[in-house]
Order: C-alpha cells, then structure tokens, then sequence
C-alpha cells in the first residue's frame, strides 16, 4: 500500500512540476517575443535595443535551457546575433528579415514547449 500512495504523490509531483514548468517558459518565451516584435529597426537606437533584448534572452535562456532543447535555444541566439550585426551595419531591410526569423525561431519553441501533441513527439 505504502508503495502505491508514493507513486500516487510522485506522479502529482511530476505533472505540478511539468506544468508549473511550462507556464514560466511560456511566459519568458512570449515576453521576448513581445519585445522583439517591438523593436523598429529603422531606429537609429535600434542596436542598443537589440543588445538589451539579447542580453535579456541570454538571462532567461539559463533557466530554458534545464528543459529546453539547445537546437532551439542555438537557433535563437543565431537570429539574435546576426540581427544585431545587420543593425551595426545599418542594414534595415536584412536585420528585418532577421527579425522575423526570430520571432518564426520563438514561436517555434513556445509551440514545442507548451501542452500539446508536438511537445510530446
């Protein structure tokens, strides 16, 4: 009986931590998306912008990357690191294509890290 109530109290254990997991990823992920998708890059302080939101992704990505697949995770920087250097260049029209990969990249991880089907495959 002993060993039943343990495994009882382990699964609830797992799905609070699973779940409280998910809810802090989803909303670190959807804060930086937010950021991102606010950021103009025709503004001249623009690459500043940029810096912080990084810095800001780099912060966060200890506590993601427990859970999280460093794929994903290496993607994002990728983006976030060649957004920056177009920025640096002023090069507007890349650094906004760049910046929609990102946002494509965040909401790919927000999507694999959520309750769905694609989380679980």
């Amino acid at each position: 009986m002993k060993q039943k109530i343990l495994a009882i109290i382990l699964l609830i254990l797992v799905i609070a931590f699973v779940s409280v997991n998910t809810v802090i990823l989803d909303r670190q992920i959807e804060r930086t998306t937010e950021e991102v998708k606010g950021l103009v890059v025709d503004n001249p302080g623009a690459i500043d912008e940029a810096d912080r939101l990084y810095s800001d992704f780099m912060r966060r990505e200890k506590y993601m990357s427990i859970t999280v697949s460093h794929d994903d995770l290496t993607s994002i920087e990728d983006c976030f690191v060649e957004m920056i250097g177009y920025l640096s260049v002023r090069d507007a029209p890349n650094a906004e294509v760049t910046k929609s990969r990102l946002i494509g990249c965040l909401e790919h991880l927000r999507r694999l890290s959520g309750f769905n089907i694609d989380a679980i495959i």
